[in-house]
């Protein structure tokens, strides 16, 4: 989906399920942090085409969860980006929501046709089937992969970015969040909140836009980025690459600024970590004894199959 789409919807489910203009704002900026993971800088061009880093590196549950640590509205702002691209197609690449955890999964059971292939004794647990070439060979030039066949390790739909559902979803979106805010200016419901107090307020507004500053000026130098590679430009990526760690930079600040204005927040932020790291390590202890078990059973029938995802 597009930025746009992304912001634009964000605005809308803060005003819808909050009705609080500062929470409308964090899901906004929240719904635009995940496209951090495209090819702004961190890796050169044929690396990342090969690791197929964007929808998987900020596009995933992991990450959601760190940047919900952060601050929950920015947190559901992110999942809320996911889903969406949840419904495009490989072209677009998908999602991969279960990164990095999926990279750990190397072979199928079955190639893109169905057919079933030999089993790896290198490899314990597999994935069902491979990717469809077809699909993934109609991906935009900056994503496409190598040819070699890869498990099919991401969710796709049947949308397209910049397409009819895309302009559908921002164009509703718009005129829905227009809709509430007439509603509570003319008093015939209070959707949402016209005290603007807390967007006004310093501890609020000053982390707040230096963090917008920095994911804008982060996508605008990549975008010019992408527009020089489609022109065949032949120039230096010196100038961008100051632009995009310098443009990182500024929404750590800001991260640490907010943190530093809103103790209350992160005093009950701390409250659950405690928490959050007991699940965490239950979940991997648990995946991994149910890995050893199923990894050391053995196929003992041409019938059976090797342990699957």
């Amino acid at each position: 989906m597009n930025f746009t789409t992304h912001v634009m919807f964000g605005l809308l489910v803060g005003g819808l399920f909050f009705g609080r203009p500062e929470i409308m704002l964090l899901v906004g900026i929240g719904s635009a942090i995940p496209d951090l993971d495209r090819e702004y800088g961190f890796l050169s061009k044929e690396s990342f085409r090969r690791r197929e880093v964007h929808r998987a590196l900020c596009h995933n549950v992991i990450f959601i969860g760190l940047v919900y640590l952060i601050n929950p509205y920015l947190g559901l702002g992110a999942f809320l980006h996911t889903l969406l691209d949840a419904f495009t197609s490989a072209r677009d690449r998908g999602v991969e929501w279960l990164y990095p955890f999926s990279r750990l999964v190397k072979k199928a059971v079955y190639d893109f046709d169905g057919n079933k292939m030999e089993s790896d004794p290198k490899n314990k647990v597999y994935f069902v089937q491979n990717e469809i070439p077809v699909l993934t060979e109609k991906t935009t030039k900056d994503l496409k992969s190598d040819t070699q066949s890869r498990p099919w390790r991401r969710t796709y739909g049947p949308a397209l970015s910049g397409r009819l559902l895309d302009k559908g979803i921002f164009f509703g979106s718009g005129a829905l969040t227009l809709l509430l805010i007439l509603f509570s200016v003319l008093g015939l419901h209070q959707f949402i909140s016209l005290n603007l107090n807390m967007v006004s307020s310093p501890s609020f507004l000053v982390p707040f836009l230096i963090g917008s500053a920095g994911i804008i000026m982060n996508f605008l130098a990549g975008e010019m980025d992408r527009k020089k590679l489609a022109k065949k430009y032949v120039k230096t990526d010196t100038p961008y690459k100051v632009i995009f760690f310098f443009s990182i930079g500024i929404i750590i600040v800001a991260l640490i600024l907010g943190g530093m204005m809103n103790p209350k927040v992160v005093n009950s932020t701390e409250v659950i970590i405690p928490y959050i790291i007991a699940g965490i390590l239950v979940l991997v202890l648990v995946s991994f004894l149910m890995l050893k078990f199923y990894s050391s059973k053995t196929v003992t029938d041409d019938h059976d199959e090797p342990s699957i995802v």
